[in-house]
C-alpha cells in the first residue's frame, strides 16, 4: 500500500531508479567511487538539480553497504595455517591463520613495525589513520571488523563471505590502503600475499 500522499503513478519511475542502482552495484561492486565535483556541478546544471542534492546521493549510494545485514560467523570449524609475511616499507604484514566457521571466514592482518626507528612519524602516523581494505576475488565480500593494537602492532580482522575454500593455494590476499571506511579514494598504497 503507497504512502500517504504517495502517487501511485510515480512507482514504474521509482522502480526504475532501483534497477539502475542494482545495475551500477552490480557491475561495479569494488569501485562504487563518487562523481568529481565538477561531474557532479555539470549534472546539476544539466538536469536541474541542485549540486549538493546530486552529492548526498551518490554519497548514500557509497555507503549502502552498512545497510546491509552483516554476516556473522558461526559454527567454527577450523582454523588453516597460512604463515605468510611481506615486507612492504618498514612494516611487516603477517597473515598466519585462517578461521573458518560453517558461514564465513575471518583473516587475521597482522602489522608491525620498529616504532624505535621513528617513533615521532609514527604518532603523527596514527593520527592521520587511513582504512584497510581486502580483496580475493571479485565474488568475495570482505568487510574489515576494526583494528586494535598497541606500539609497534596493530591487527585487523577481515569477515569474508562466502567461506574462503579450505586449500588456499593460488589465492592472493589483496589489502589496500584507503582514505576512510568507504573504500572509495585508495591512497595507491597496497600489499599482496601470495598462497
Amino acid at each position: 500500500m503507497p504512502s500517504k500522499g504517495y502517487d501511485p503513478r510515480l512507482e514504474a519511475l521509482d522502480e526504475q531508479i532501483c534497477v539502475l542502482l542494482q545495475q551500477r552495484k552490480e557491475q561495479f561492486r569494488h569501485t562504487l567511487g563518487f562523481p568529481t565535483d565538477e561531474t557532479i556541478l555539470e549534472w546539476a546544471q544539466k538536469y536541474g538539480f541542485n549540486d549538493l542534492f546530486l552529492a548526498m546521493i551518490f554519497s548514500l549510494m557509497r555507503s549502502e553497504k552498512y545497510y546491509e545485514s552483516k554476516v556473522e560467523p558461526t559454527g567454527f570449524r577450523q582454523c588453516i595455517p597460512v604463515l605468510q609475511t611481506v615486507e612492504a616499507g618498514e612494516q611487516l604484514y603477517t597473515v598466519s591463520y585462517i578461521r573458518q566457521y560453517e558461514n564465513a571466514s575471518v583473516v587475521q592482518l597482522l602489522i608491525d613495525w620498529d616504532v624505535q626507528q621513528d617513533a615521532t612519524q609514527h604518532i603523527l602516523g596514527m593520527l592521520e589513520r587511513e582504512c584497510l581494505g581486502l580483496f580475493i576475488d571479485d565474488h568475495d565480500e570482505c568487510r574489515n571488523t576494526g583494528a586494535s593494537g598497541s606500539d609497534g602492532h596493530e591487527s585487523n580482522k577481515f569477515v569474508v563471505t562466502p567461506l574462503i575454500p579450505d586449500d588456499i593455494q593460488g589465492l592472493d590476499f589483496v589489502f589496500t590502503e584507503y582514505h576512510d571506511v568507504f573504500e572509495g579514494k585508495s591512497t595507491r598504497y597496497t600489499v599482496t600475499m601470495h598462497c
